[in-house]
């Protein structure tokens, strides 16, 4: 039935159309679809009691039921062409001949959904979901397909906090909503592997772990891809001193690839990871190998160092395909270790059939240049794109959006197989569940052939997430801390959640923060816009976590604003001030032991302690926990230790002195 409508063309023949706008967007938007004129009352519609997997039911009778106390009689029909092709192969194909292709025809006499497999029948089921108004379904036939046959997510557990299980699971949910298709599951030595006691840490991944995870993907049409480094980024290895002699550079972050007794390590991980992973694809690593030209040729008896490069890479590649898994490789382009602009010529040599991975993370006005090498010379590509929160207070939807848009825009053209959204976290404090909106952004990007409506994306977002009573404030706040952050990026430079932590009396940084007074109080002003929507939006996971997100952002605003207002306190004193002027200026507004600036930021650090490590007992596992601690222990000693300062200049001060300054302060240990 699918595949006649498809090439007849005929789909909507004589079916009476509304516009599109008359009904609420869906998200990924489908390839083609008209609307009816009228409805079907869920509560007339009976959920099949067999025909497709069961989370496929069990939406289908979840959709009803939250509207319904009971079924009704008119049927849900469910049919595919075959069975099997569930999960993404080594080389598939988009448009048309898509695996993933389905239809959806809402008639008054009941529901229609054909699919060519079960996963385009689970993809159909999240449309019908969105395509839900009030409390029926409008009249209307639609057929969809995915623009790019891969679309990932990758998600870093080695380089901050780990996440549970759980976690996991919450975002393979929103990937399976937005019609994702992989999940990248990053580690470095994280996960338990036979053999290598040394490298445990309790908050390790076990093979349980991951069984666990590859099942609740699987039985959403997701695909558990093990992304590995195989070559650099292997520090935890080397700073054991059993193995530090293995790397480039003594206890370093490399491998020495021509030592044959780390190509014995390797290669026993790379069976090990094969055989508990069971995805076709298998991401080898390769990036960043910044000690190959420092250290990495001498160590490997002066190989110079691309030779050495693409000699590791062959090897590994070829038993990765010897394994049945098609290999994929981080492609440095104007980024990390810029290999393949320094060496160019390796683009030629490449593993045949082996995925380049060319990651850019910045945004950008013009990502053309990026591919071409790959392109030129036939690599396969996936392009990678990122979620810029690994060193921001919260994710940069911004520059996040630009990225993902950008990149992915000149992937398409280069013939690209598809995409990987990815999420790092660098800092070890950023909280991934407020990244979840642009895990699904990414879905959506690459599902759909057009960009994606970036203006309304928060609130097309929220609709599809949150009750409907919550929605619009949800959405509302997202704005809010997108702009927030924003703000804060240019009043404090990159990386905020450093810059969050800086000395404001530091000459640098008290110089920027004045020439940007306005910026912070505007991104206080939209921080606390969005903690009142979260704050009556009602409790959720994911709002909790978001308003944790708006108090940092309002918190950091707070700090750098009142920084400059002490500042003026000690400059506003006369050369020659009263015990009254000390009294107001430096006792009562600057450190007063309560309501005063200082006194407000030893409290609120505090708070957003406690905050944060509340919710990180919800999202990860313990371990760098005490990381993140000490970094608001050390902001509120800082304000501590500021105030007992001030105590002890003032506390000194007689009629007739010249005024203390905030230098005087400062240099109190």
């Amino acid at each position: 039935m699918l595949k006649r409508w498809m090439l007849r063309g005929g789909l909507f023949a004589g079916f009476a159309g509304v516009a599109c706008a008359q009904h609420a967007a869906l998200l990924p938007r489908v390839q083609q679809v008209r609307y009816g004129t009228g409805v079907l009352p869920l509560c007339e519609l009976a959920a099949p009691p067999s025909g497709a997997d069961a989370i496929v039911l069990d939406e289908l009778r979840a959709m009803i039921l939250s509207r319904c106390p009971e079924h009704g009689v008119k049927p849900i029909a469910l049919s595919i062409e075959r069975a099997g092709e569930d999960l993404p192969g080594t080389d598939d194909a988009a448009l048309k001949d898509s695996r993933e292709v389905y239809s959806i025809s809402v008639r008054a006499d009941g529901v229609t959904l054909n699919a060519k497999t079960s996963a385009g029948l689970f993809y159909a089921v999240q449309t019908l979901r969105q395509m839900v108004e009030g409390s029926s379904l409008p009249l209307a036939d639609l057929v969809d397909v995915p623009s790019m046959p891969y679309r990932g997510f990758m998600m870093d557990m080695s380089h901050g906090a780990v996440l549970t299980v759980a976690e996991v699971e919450k975002q393979i949910d929103v990937l399976a909503a937005f019609k994702a298709n992989q999940y990248f599951f990053y580690v470095e030595t994280d996960l338990d592997l036979d053999g290598y006691p040394l490298l445990h840490k309790d908050s390790n991944w076990t093979k349980d772990d991951i069984r666990t995870i590859v099942a609740y993907a699987r039985e959403r049409y997701i695909d558990v891809v093990p992304c590995v480094e195989l070559y650099g980024h292997l520090h935890d290895l080397f700073r054991l001193e059993r193995y530090s002699d293995l790397a480039a550079l003594e206890h370093g972050g490399e491998a020495n690839p021509a030592d044959a007794r780390v190509q014995k390590i390797l290669e026993d991980w790379l069976r090990q990871y094969a055989a508990l992973f069971p995805s076709r694809w298998l991401h080898l690593g390769f990036d960043e190998p910044f000690e190959l030209e420092r250290a990495g040729s001498k160590a490997a008896g002066g190989v110079a160092p691309d030779v050495l490069w693409l000699q590791h890479l062959q090897t590994l590649a070829k038993l990765t395909a010897s394994l049945g898994k098609r290999p994929l490789f981080w492609a440095d382009i104007d980024e990390g270790a810029y290999i393949f602009n320094k060496y160019p010529m390796l683009a030629a040599g490449l593993p045949k059939g082996a995925i380049a991975v060319p990651w850019f993370y910045d945004a950008r006005a013009d990502y053309s240049k990026l591919l071409d090498l790959f392109a030129t010379n036939h690599v396969p590509i996936l392009v990678a794109t990122g979620i810029s929160d690994w060193d921001s207070i919260v994710p940069d939807f911004e520059s996040s959006f630009i990225n993902i848009d950008g990149f992915l825009a000149v992937g398409r053209k280069a013939g690209a197989m598809g995409m990987m959204n990815t999420e790092w976290s660098d800092s070890a404090l950023a909280l991934h569940r407020e990244a979840l909106p642009a895990v699904a952004y990414g879905a959506v990007a690459a599902w759909q052939a057009e960009p994606v409506d970036r203006t309304h994306f928060f609130a097309e977002y929220a609709r599809v997430r949150y009750a409907p009573t919550a929605a619009a404030k949800a959405a509302d706040a997202l704005a809010e801390i997108e702009k927030a952050q924003a703000l804060l990026r240019d009043a404090l430079g990159s990386e905020t959640s450093f810059r969050m932590f800086d000395d404001p009396f530091q000459p640098l940084v008290m110089r920027r923060i004045l020439v940007h007074a306005k910026e912070l109080r505007d991104a206080r002003l939209a921080a606390e816009s969005a903690e009142e929507n979260l704050i009556t939006a009602g409790n959720s996971d994911e709002v909790e976590s978001l308003l944790l997100a708006a108090k940092m952002l309002d918190f950091a605003g707070m700090k750098f604003l009142y920084a400059t207002e002490i500042a003026a306190n000690f400059h506003a004193l006369p050369a020659k001030p009263t015990s009254s002027d000390i009294s107001y200026l430096l006792k009562r507004e600057t450190s007063s032991r309560n309501h005063s600036r200082v006194g407000d930021l030893i409290d609120i650090s505090g708070e957003l302690e406690e905050l944060s490590t509340r919710e990180w007992g919800k999202q990860y596992k313990p371990y760098r926990l005490a990381t993140a601690q000490a970094r608001w222990r050390a902001e509120q000693e800082f304000w501590r230790h500021f105030q007992a300062s001030v105590w002890t200049v003032t506390r000194s001060f007689k009629e007739g002195n010249a005024r203390p300054t905030l230098n005087d302060v400062l240099a109190v240990r």
